[in-house]
């Protein structure tokens, strides 16, 4: 039920940097089994000279300067950051704040700094009680909102971490919404789904774990109530899926063993990338509407991509072909991704 489309095309050119001799690139042309939405895949790009390089030192004092007026840190949160009308002014955690976002994209958008007492720390730093920690608060927060505001019911938890991800503070965040409407790629999954169910009388998510579980070219690992995959058509490097094993299809209905699960598969998978040489991402959940369940056809997931180092001159890894074609070109193996991620033990 479930294709895995692909084709592969050759490009043949006399390469200067082989003295001109004749160089051969496999070029992969993949379709996401769901979404249909199309990728490009050459491993050799990853080899492309560049010219603006990673600026460790620059980096660290831009954290340096950061630190020492940060609204997100706990000594200013009070004086420096909007309070909630109608709602908490503010949500508090065990050591992760959540309030407005000053620029907000919702009528209902929080930011979530994961340790207020802590200015930065790198990916390998952000663990499974941190991440919990933060995902308690959120679901706090939305499920206030859905509470007061019945009409506003897709919520979504999202992750910039580090300028070259587009995160505008160094303190690490989460940005939380809740919206009346989904956003176009939650409906595109929400209404993918359904077709697919009606088509072939299964849930996507669950056939898509059991296939590539089998196939054991994708399958990361599983940890408690979350499958983790590498996605085969990524619209980024290094695209990792998470998914609920549960029927279960939005944020409001994650038991507390679950957030757990969930949290775990984050660090873990923070980490692996981490090791690859991986500082910065940006990270989706999608989650289908509040009080009401789909998961015959939808079920809670998420994606997460790899995003550049920092570099003083940043030079965005989005180019013509994504902005205006919508054809993402990644320069990474999902297969390999998997290998390199993959978990020793299931629980």
């Amino acid at each position: 039920m479930i294709k895995f489309e692909k084709r592969v095309l050759r490009a043949k050119f006399k390469n200067p940097l082989l003295n001109f001799s004749l160089d051969e690139q496999l070029i992969e042309f993949r379709k996401d089994p769901l979404t249909s939405i199309t990728c490009r895949i050459n491993l050799k790009r990853s080899q492309r000279p560049k010219q603006v390089k990673e600026d460790r030192k620059a980096f660290e004092r831009i954290v340096k300067e950061s630190r020492k007026n940060c609204f997100f840190c706990l000594k200013n949160i009070e004086k420096s950051t909007p309070k909630f009308v109608g709602l908490k002014e503010r949500y508090f955690g065990k050591n992760s704040v959540l309030f407005p976002n000053l620029f907000p994209c919702s009528p209902f958008h929080a930011v979530v700094v994961l340790d207020a007492r802590k200015h930065y720390f790198p990916l390998k730093k952000i663990d499974s009680k941190i991440l919990l920690d933060s995902l308690k608060v959120s679901i706090e927060f939305l499920n206030s909102a859905n509470k007061t505001n019945p009409s506003f019911k897709y919520p979504s938890i999202n992750f910039n971490f580090l300028p070259s991800a587009g995160a505008s503070i160094i303190h690490p965040h989460f940005q939380v919404l809740l919206d009346d409407k989904p956003t176009f790629f939650t409906e595109l999954l929400i209404r993918k789904g359904l077709e697919y169910f009606k088509k072939f009388g299964s849930n996507f998510w669950m056939d898509l774990i059991k296939e590539e579980k089998k196939r054991k070219e994708r399958y990361i690992g599983k940890l408690g109530s979350f499958a983790w995959i590498a996605d085969f058509a990524p619209v980024k490097n290094n695209q990792v899926s998470g998914i609920i094993t549960r029927k279960i299809s939005n944020l409001d209905k994650l038991s507390q063993k679950d957030l757990k699960d969930l949290a775990l598969g984050l660090e873990k998978i923070f980490k692996g990338l981490y090791r690859k040489g991986i500082k910065a991402l940006n990270l989706s959940i999608f989650s289908g509407p509040m009080g009401r369940d789909i998961s015959d056809y939808f079920l809670l997931n998420l994606k997460l991509v790899s995003r550049p180092t920092f570099s003083q001159f940043y030079v965005s890894d989005i180019g013509f072909m994504e902005l205006l074609h919508s054809e993402s070109i990644v320069e990474t193996l999902p297969e390999e991704l998997a290998k390199s991620l993959r978990f020793k033990t299931e629980k």
